[in-house]
């Protein structure tokens, strides 16, 4: 079994298969250590023997971002949203660098209600639709000259503040619990298992997944 910690080990694995599903794991690490060009090299070999690997595009959009290619990342964001619609952290970077390339709002409410199909009540879709009434008409150019005020020049993404969330009954399930968790979106995984439980849906499974989640809460909080 793979230590996904052990750089060595990953290293060597992709070596000895680059469409490894460990690239974007080597990836990810590389990019934490600052590494970019090991980091952009890695992503561009593993999308290339494996085109399909959404974790490999994401990477690589957040590689991307930080060496501030917004045009590349914008691409690779669009392609991670458009196969899997439930990444929501894909989602909310692609939102946020939108603003920033000053697409049209209706472009950018496209993406926001993507989110809001999965989770009604956001709180930062709120803030964002806020943010649509005060940009300007398309301009010929994707570069404004003012920014609307809450857009930052964007960072190397840091993992999004849970906060809470009403789940939409019908999207509730398993799955989505799963998919949550992977994402570290701890705080909407519960929500969704609350709806759950109150259904009497999958009693025993539904316990146990919320006692390995606020295992992981309390161990993200240390």
């Amino acid at each position: 079994m793979i230590d996904i910690q052990n750089k060595k080990m990953l290293e060597s694995t992709f070596a000895d298969d680059f469409s490894s599903p460990y690239y974007p794991i080597l990836a990810e690490l590389y990019l934490h250590e600052g590494d970019l060009s090991r980091a952009r090299r890695v992503c561009e070999i593993g999308l290339d023997h494996d085109p399909y690997n959404v974790d490999g595009k994401f990477v690589y959009a957040k590689v991307a971002l930080v060496e501030e290619k917004f045009f590349v990342a914008e691409k690779w964001l669009k392609k991670v949203v458009d196969e899997n619609p439930a990444h929501f952290n894909a989602l909310r970077i692609l939102i946020k660098l939108e603003f920033q390339l000053n697409r049209s709002p209706k472009t950018i409410q496209n993406y926001i209600n993507r989110l809001l199909q999965f989770l009604p009540q956001d709180a930062e879709c709120m803030e964002w639709q806020n943010n649509i009434q005060a940009l300007e008409p398309p301009a010929s150019s994707v570069q404004s000259e003012t920014k609307p005020e809450n857009n930052a020049p964007i960072q190397n993404p840091n993992p999004i503040k849970e906060k809470n969330y009403k789940i939409e009954p019908s999207m509730a399930t398993l799955t989505m619990v799963q998919v949550l968790k992977s994402q570290q979106h701890y705080h909407e995984a519960l929500a969704v298992l609350d709806v759950l439980e109150s259904n009497g849906q999958e009693g025993k499974r539904v316990a146990r997944k919320k006692e390995e989640i606020l295992q992981l809460i309390s161990t993200s909080q240390k």
